[in-house]
C-alpha cells in the first residue's frame, strides 16, 4: 500500500514539474516600453553587451521570445529557447528549454538549429558524466551540421566526439580527431579564440596520454603564449598538463608545485574532472617519492568525488588500487574491504559505460565517418585512378567486416541470452539433482572389489559431498583414498562406474553445480572476483575455473554473473 503511496505522489511531482514548465512556457512576459519597437538585431546587441549581468540578461532574451512568439518566428524562439538555457538552474527545466528549441526548429532546415541546442544537451550530460546521454545528443548535432552544411559547428561537434572518446582511453583516435580539428581551424585562420584553445590544450593532453611528452610540451608552449597574450584561464590548464608532464620525466618536484598551483582553478570549473586529475597526479607524485600517507589522502579525495558524481574514466582506477593495498598492509581490513566494494562498483559503471558507448561510437560515430569518406572519394574520381580504386575497395571491405562483426557480436548475444535462460530455469538444490554430476546411479556392471569395500566408500562419497568437501583445492583419489582409509584404484573405479565420468570431471562437476546454485541465490558470490570464486571452489587458476564453466554451460562466468545480477534486480 505504501508503494503505491509513493509512486501517485511520484506522479504527480512529476506532472507538477511539467505543468510549472508549460505555465512557464505559456505565460507572456511583457515587453518593457523601452524595447517594444526595437528591432531584433537591437535587442540581441543588447543582450550581448549585458551578458554578464544575469537579470538584464533574461530580460532581454525574454523581450526577444515574446517579440518572436507574436511574429510566429520558430526559429528566434528557437534561439531564446537555447540561450536561457545558460540562466536556467533547475536541471529539468534546462533541459525542457533545450527540447523546446529542438521542436521549434527540427525541421528548419537552418545553419545552427537544432544543432545547437543538440549539442548545448551533450555538453549538459557530459557535464555529469552520462557519456552515453551526451554521446546520443552530439551525434544528432554531427547530423544537422551535415544536413545544414555547418563545417564550422561540425568540427566543434566533431572535437566534443573526440572528448567522450579519451574519457574511454581511446586516446589515440581522439588525438586523431583533436589534430583534424586543429588543421581545420589553422586552414580557417582563425587563432585568437577560445575554441582554438579548447583544442590545443586537449591536444597537448591527449599526446601526454598517448606517451608522447615531447609533442605535448611544443603544444603547451604555444598555450602559454596565447593565454598569457589573452588573459584568459587557459593558463591554469596548461599549467596541470606541465605538471604531468614533469611527472612523466620523474621531476616530482615541480611536477607538484605546478598542479598545486593550478588545483584551485580547477576546483572552480563545473567539469570535475581536471579536479579528479589533479588529485589524481598528486597521488601519483607522493607515492613515487614513497610519502604513502599523503598519496592516500589524494586517492581518498578522488573516492569522494566519485561516491558525489559517478564520475568515471579509465585512468583513476588504479588509485583504488592503491587503497585496497594500503589499508591491507596496514591490517584496516574494514577500509580494505570498503575500497574493495567501491572497486567493485567503479568497474561496473566503467565496464557499462564501455560496451553501451563503444557500440554506439563504432556503429553511429566511426562507420559514418567511413562511409562518408567513400562517398567523398567516389565523387571524386572518376574511375580512372587504380590506387583510389583500391582505396574505396578497402573502405567497403572494413565497413562490411565491422558490420560482421556486429551481426556475429548480435548473434552471440542471443546464444548466451538463451543459454543464460535455460541454466536459470534450472530449478532445485544442486545436491540433490539427479542428473549424473552429484546423485549416486545404480551399478551397471560388476566390480571386482567386494561389497563391504564398495559400500563403505559409496557412504563416504556421499558424506564427502554433503559436507562440501569437494570445495578443497588439490584433490585427487590419492589424498581421498588416505581420508576414506582405501585403496585410490577402488575409488577411481567406484566413480568411474557409478558416476560415469573420470575423478577430475566428477570433482569440477561437483563444484560447478555448487557456485550455479550459490550465484543463483547467494548475492554475496555476485560481488566476489572471477579469481575469488575459482579460489572459493577449489580452482587453482581463474583460467582452469572459465574454462571449464564456459565448456559445460556455454557462457562465461563474468557474463553470467553480469546476466544475474540483471535478473536478480
Amino acid at each position: 500500500m505504501n508503494k503505491i503511496v509513493q509512486i501517485i505522489r511520484l506522479v504527480f511531482v512529476l506532472f507538477s514539474t511539467y505543468s510549472s514548465f508549460s505555465q512557464q512556457i505559456e505565460e507572456r512576459f511583457e515587453i518593457p516600453d523601452s524595447l517594444k519597437h526595437r528591432s531584433y538585431d537591437e535587442i540581441y546587441k543588447k543582450y550581448r553587451d549585458y551578458s554578464r549581468d544575469t537579470i538584464k540578461s533574461q530580460v532581454y532574451l525574454k523581450t526577444y521570445l515574446e517579440k518572436a512568439r507574436e511574429d510566429g518566428d520558430s526559429i528566434k524562439m528557437a534561439r531564446a529557447y537555447g540561450l536561457l538555457y545558460y540562466f536556467v538552474e533547475d536541471d529539468v527545466i534546462k533541459i525542457q528549454y533545450l527540447d523546446e528549441s529542438i521542436k521549434l526548429s527540427e525541421n528548419k532546415n537552418h545553419l545552427f538549429y537544432p544543432a545547437f541546442p543538440y549539442s548545448s544537451k551533450g555538453g549538459f550530460y557530459l557535464n555529469k558524466w552520462d557519456y552515453e546521454r551526451a554521446l546520443d545528443n552530439y551525434l544528432m548535432a554531427l547530423k544537422f551540421t551535415k544536413i545544414n552544411k555547418n563545417t564550422d559547428f561540425q568540427y566543434l561537434t566533431q572535437h566534443n566526439i573526440a572528448i567522450i572518446k579519451s574519457k574511454l582511453g581511446k586516446h589515440q583516435e581522439a588525438l586523431d580527431i583533436f589534430k583534424e580539428c586543429l588543421d581545420y581551424e589553422e586552414k580557417m585562420k582563425v587563432r585568437d579564440t577560445l575554441d582554438y584553445m579548447e583544442i590545443i590544450v586537449d591536444l597537448a593532453e591527449t599526446y601526454t596520454k598517448n606517451s608522447m611528452i615531447d609533442s605535448s610540451d611544443y603544444y603547451l608552449k604555444r598555450g602559454f603564449s596565447l593565454s598569457k597574450q589573452y588573459n584568459n584561464d587557459f593558463y591554469y590548464r596548461f599549467l596541470f598538463n606541465q605538471g604531468v608532464n614533469f611527472y612523466y620525466k620523474k621531476e616530482y618536484a615541480k611536477a607538484e608545485l605546478n598542479i598545486k598551483e593550478s588545483l584551485p582553478y580547477l576546483s572552480k570549473l563545473e567539469d570535475k574532472r581536471h579536479t579528479v586529475n589533479a588529485y589524481f597526479y598528486l597521488g601519483r607524485i607522493n607515492e613515487s617519492i614513497m610519502n604513502k600517507n599523503e598519496a592516500n589522502y589524494f586517492y581518498k579525495k578522488i573516492d569522494s568525488i566519485f561516491q558525489n558524481t559517478r564520475y568515471i574514466t579509465p585512468e583513476v582506477r588504479d588509485s583504488y588500487s592503491f587503497l585496497i593495498n594500503y589499508y591491507k598492509t596496514n591490517e584496516d581490513y574494514k577500509n580494505q574491504l570498503l575500497y574493495v566494494e567501491r572497486l567493485l562498483k567503479f568497474d561496473s559503471i566503467l565496464h557499462q559505460n564501455n560496451i553501451l558507448i563503444n557500440e554506439k561510437l563504432i556503429k553511429k560515430y566511426d562507420t559514418a565517418e567511413l562511409l562518408a569518406e567513400q562517398e567523398k572519394l567516389i565523387a571524386s574520381i572518376h574511375g580512372e585512378n587504380s590506387y583510389f580504386k583500391k582505396y574505396i575497395r578497402f573502405l567497403i571491405v572494413t565497413v562490411i567486416v565491422i558490420s560482421t562483426l556486429f551481426y556475429y557480436q548480435y548473434q552471440r548475444r542471443k546464444r548466451y541470452s538463451k543459454r543464460f535462460k535455460a541454466l536459470i530455469e534450472e530449478k532445485g538444490d544442486s545436491t540433490k539433482k539427479n542428473n549424473g554430476i552429484i546423485s549416486i546411479k545404480p551399478e551397471k556392471r560388476t566390480l571386482k572389489i567386494s561389497d563391504d569395500i564398495k559400500e563403505d566408500i559409496l557412504s563416504k562419497i556421499q558424506k564427502f559431498e554433503e559436507n562440501l568437501e569437494f570445495l578443497e583445492p588439490n584433490i585427487t583419489t590419492t589424498s581421498l583414498a588416505i581420508q576414506f582409509k582405501t585403496n585410490s584404484k577402488y575409488i577411481s573405479r567406484i566413480i568411474n562406474t557409478y558416476k560415469e565420468k573420470n575423478f577430475t570431471n566428477y570433482i569440477n562437476d561437483l563444484r560447478l553445480e555448487y557456485i550455479i546454485e550459490e550465484l543463483k541465490t547467494n548475492k554475496k558470490f555476485r560481488n566476489y572476483t572471477i579469481k575469488a570464486i575459482a579460489n572459493e571452489i577449489g580452482f587453482n587458476t581463474t583460467e582452469a575455473f572459465s574454462k571449464y564453466f564456459h565448456k559445460k554451460t556455454g557462457l562465461y562466468p563474468s557474463y553470467f554473473i553480469k546476466k544475474m545480477e540483471e535478473y536478480a534486480s
